[in-house]
């Protein structure tokens, strides 16, 4: 198989040989590696040395190029924000549906009609390893994530509203989610908790938030690893078809 992985804040250090891909969206540098089974494309979403905000991340370019490298799966991990006092940090925690509130249009069909359907937001094979993975490490949290705009963190009466509808925020999920469905690549998303929300917290230093990733390094590149391995060969969904079944 041919897989994708995208990492958030804390993962960079992936092993493995550095490839260069031009798409009409942009440059993307990838990572490449391969096991007996499976070949890994690996893309830090905010760049080398975390340089990129979330609002400025390339997100139709990172897909294209998974895309052009003939990828079907992707991984795609980050951090979030809780806004629910029983996912404390350091929790590991498995959207199952997102909302979007963020202000990027980014789509593959600017020039074109066609309706992709996220009733079902990510892939129930790719999730399903996910989770299945991430259970062996300790309880894993599942439900909705909000996508905020970005750079900043959100303020307290943006927490106390979004918590009516979701249970973690972040900043990379939208739409990240959509561009993978839009070009029929499978697409399942690992979050780690790093921090409270505003107003659950007294403050958001980042250097604390960036300490509870590095905490979880290694947690999150083994339920990685083993949930590339709990990904079935022969794909059983519909990702794959969601733009023939989208266009008018």
């Amino acid at each position: 198989m041919r897989i994708g992985l995208i990492g958030g804040t804390g993962i960079y250090n992936f092993e493995g040989e550095e490839i260069f891909a031009s798409t009409r969206y942009g440059n993307v540098e990838m990572i490449y590696s391969s096991t007996d089974e499976n070949e890994i494309f690996f893309i830090p979403r905010h760049g080398k040395g975390h340089t990129l905000p979330p609002h400025g991340v390339n997100h139709r370019a990172n897909i294209q190029a998974l895309k052009d490298a003939r990828v079907e799966r992707i991984i795609g991990v980050s951090t979030v924000g809780s806004m629910k006092k029983g996912i404390k940090e350091g929790s590991l925690f498995v959207p199952d549906d997102f909302i979007d509130f963020t202000k990027r249009r980014s789509t593959f069909f600017d020039d074109e009609v066609v309706h992709i359907d996220m009733s079902q937001p990510f892939c129930p094979e790719v999730r399903s390893a996910i989770f299945e993975a991430a259970g062996k490490y300790g309880r894993v949290f599942e439900g909705v994530y909000a996508a905020t705009e970005g750079p900043r963190f959100e303020t307290k009466a943006e927490i106390s509203m979004l918590s009516n509808f979701a249970d973690v925020v972040g900043m990379t999920l939208a739409p990240e989610a959509v561009l993978a469905r839009e070009r029929g690549i499978c697409y399942a998303s690992l979050c780690i908790v790093s921090n409270m929300a505003a107003g659950l917290q007294k403050s958001l230093p980042a250097d604390e938030i960036a300490a509870i990733y590095e905490k979880m390094r290694k947690v999150v590149i083994d339920v990685v690893r083993d949930a590339v391995k709990l990904i079935p060969k022969e794909k059983n969904c519909d990702c794959s078809i969601a733009v023939e079944r989208g266009r008018l």
